[in-house]
């Protein structure tokens, strides 16, 4: 047992006097940490630059004009008479979507037909989109709520049972989890775990490469110095995650619901599962540059994999069976639902079942490999 313990604190001093060792593993989430939530720090997208080109001029599509330019999500820059200077303005990049009120578009109302608008989207900037469209279905919405209280006024008693009988279904949206829909509490946990399990890999395959170059600190021929590397390199990563969902998270006021102890047990079994994984990967360099020309180009494939980005249920199955073999996989999965949503151990049974599984898959070729890094020479 003393021999592994001095392994652990011999793998801890090297990556600490290995200063770009350090600077991924350690210093890199820190940095990290305080530069990549700050510009969605608005959390939602405001304020987007608009057109609409009223072809009607009546009194119907001036009011939609002005629940149009109440809305926050949207900014009516400019109302034009012709569709073409929207076309032209979303050319050049002066506005991010636009409005066309047809010609008839009052009459279409009186006449008890569906009066129509057609709405022009930036498709290339998809926050924009969403967010435009957010705003004009609004203003449509807003509108027809309006228009139908009006209606029913002429044959209801009071005010109230008109509006009652205007809206006789209501829709009252609760997300569970992230319920102002910022785009900061979506990305920034999700990518974090990533983040952390990539400097880690990286750190321990060029602190690998480096030790089959010129000497290990001690000889890893014995499994327990190998276990004790792996220990070693979870403390980090370990360290890491909880400085993320402890100061990091509360600093940015990411929501915390789920219970203490199911979050460290899903942040331990992560941090031990991408120890040794890293520790595996980087027994295959021989030398610590290949870490950085390898590894660097896998980082958005793991991060499209994750299942955040993109639905698992759109990717090919292929794809899903082999993102498990990557920790992140599994690890985002239940850190969100246990951190974010409030899930219990119980409810993320899978993931932790997937995370172990890879855990005792990585232990066992650590445990079975024989070519290591060597002990250098006193």
């Amino acid at each position: 047992m003393a021999r592994f313990w001095r392994s652990y604190w011999c793998s801890l001093v090297a990556i600490i006097k290995d200063r770009n060792v350090l600077l991924l593993v350690l210093i890199g989430p820190i940095v990290y940490s305080i530069y990549y939530p700050f510009p969605y720090s608005p959390e939602v997208v405001r304020n987007i630059p608009v057109a609409i080109a009223d072809l009607d001029h009546t009194s119907l599509s001036r009011e939609l004009i002005r629940l149009a330019n109440a809305s926050p999500d949207i900014k009516v820059t400019r109302v034009v008479n012709d569709t073409r200077e929207i076309k032209q303005a979303l050319w050049d990049g002066d506005i991010q979507g636009g409005l066309i009120i047809p010609r008839g578009f009052r009459k279409d109302f009186l006449r008890g037909t569906v009066a129509k608008t057609i709405v022009l989207g930036n498709g290339a900037y998809f926050m924009f989109n969403r967010g435009q469209l957010l705003g004009f279905v609004g203003a449509s919405q807003a509108l027809s709520d309006k228009l139908k209280l009006k209606h029913e006024m002429k044959t209801s008693v009071s005010s109230q049972q008109a509006m009652e009988r205007s809206r006789p279904v209501r829709l009252e949206l609760r997300a569970a989890s992230n319920k102002t829909g910022g785009y900061s509490t979506y990305v920034v946990p999700a990518v974090a775990a990533i983040v952390l399990q990539q400097t880690l890999l990286l750190g321990i395959c060029m602190l690998l490469g480096t030790w089959r170059q010129s000497g290990a600190p001690f000889n890893m021929q014995y499994c327990r110095n190998r276990l004790g590397l792996v220990f070693a390199a979870a403390t980090i990563c370990l360290l890491n995650t909880l400085y993320y969902i402890g100061i990091v998270y509360w600093r940015e006021d990411y929501p915390h619901l789920g219970q203490l102890p199911d979050l460290l047990t899903v942040v331990l079994i992560f941090s031990l599962t991408a120890a040794a994984w890293s520790v595996v990967i980087g027994s295959w360099f021989r030398y610590r540059e290949q870490a950085v020309i390898h590894l660097i180009p896998t980082s958005i494939p793991i991060i499209f994999l994750a299942g955040f980005a993109w639905p698992v249920e759109s990717i090919p199955e292929p794809l899903v069976a082999l993102s498990f073999l990557v920790p992140s996989t599994a690890s985002v999965q239940a850190l969100l639902n246990v951190d974010q949503m409030g899930a219990s151990l119980v409810q993320v049974l899978p993931e932790v079942i997937s995370l172990l599984l890879l855990l005792i898959a990585m232990l066992i070729m650590i445990m079975l490999r024989k070519n290591w890094p060597l002990p250098f020479k006193k």
